[in-house]
């Protein structure tokens, strides 16, 4: 048993590792930010949250509310909540679950 479970450790690779490694990435770079972003808040985020994230890198609050729709229109983001606006990140290997 303890064999079985030793080589699947070892097979598999932890899931901290298929996350980003490092400081954020520039926000003018759209997509490796809002990877980032939703890999560190377990690929789930609030439009308070993603409102807050664009504030916080210098956006402005009519460049963040932009930037917070043109999220939510995203292919590769997902609503599961509308009390708050709840989105899911379906982009990467990590938040593919």
């Amino acid at each position: 048993m303890r064999l079985r479970f030793a080589f699947l450790s070892l097979a598999m690779p932890p899931l901290a590792a298929l996350a980003h490694d490092g400081p954020p990435p520039d926000p003018s770079d759209t997509n490796a930010f809002l990877r980032h972003a939703f890999e560190e808040n377990a690929c789930v985020m609030t439009e308070a949250q993603l409102l807050r994230l664009y504030q916080d890198a210098g956006f402005g609050l009519m460049g963040a509310n932009t930037a917070v729709v043109a999220v939510s229109q995203r292919e590769d983001i997902e609503v599961i909540g509308r009390d708050p606006f709840t989105y899911r990140y379906l982009g990467s290997p990590y938040c593919a679950f």
